[in-house]
């Protein structure tokens, strides 16, 4: 029997390729009731140490969050992460598995929860296509000294 999967590729193994979950997230203590956001986690191979997690306002507009890769794993086993972005999970309750990250700014913060099922095998996609200590295999070392080097 086939698992279906909750995320697509954008095409084959190479710098183009990436693991995308489209899910839901459930805005918490929000002050009149959660409010669901369509959600997107997205992984490239183009940035090997990052993921992107796109939470969907309206049909045309996304706030984006950049957060390492090795954070976002971490934080579907243990309380993870200081600053701006923090994850963690939690088992039990009336929905089983659910994976709570808080996006934090100067002028306030605010808590979803998601799958952490989903993520989690999501999560693993990415590690099946860049394995954990390999990433910098994949940077171009030199296109970033030269970037660092150009003058104006």
């Amino acid at each position: 029997m086939s698992q279906q999967q909750p995320y697509s590729t954008g095409g084959s193994p190479g710098e183009g390729y990436s693991p995308v979950l489209s899910t839901l997230a459930c805005r918490l203590f929000a002050p009149l009731a959660p409010r669901t956001l369509k959600c997107r986690f997205r992984y490239s191979v183009g940035d090997p140490f990052a993921v992107s997690i796109d939470l969907m306002l309206a049909p045309d507009a996304a706030v984006t969050w950049v957060v390492a890769r090795e954070l976002l794993d971490s934080g579907t086993h243990r309380p993870s992460g200081e600053a701006d972005f923090r994850v963690w999970p939690a088992v039990g309750g009336r929905d089983g598995r659910r994976l709570y990250f808080s996006l934090i700014r100067p002028d306030g913060h605010v808590t979803f929860e998601s799958d952490l099922t989903e993520v989690r095998r999501w999560l693993d996609s990415t590690y099946r296509l860049v394995p954990a200590g390999s990433e910098a295999e994949l940077l171009s070392w030199e296109a970033l000294e030269a970037m660092l080097l150009e003058v104006d």
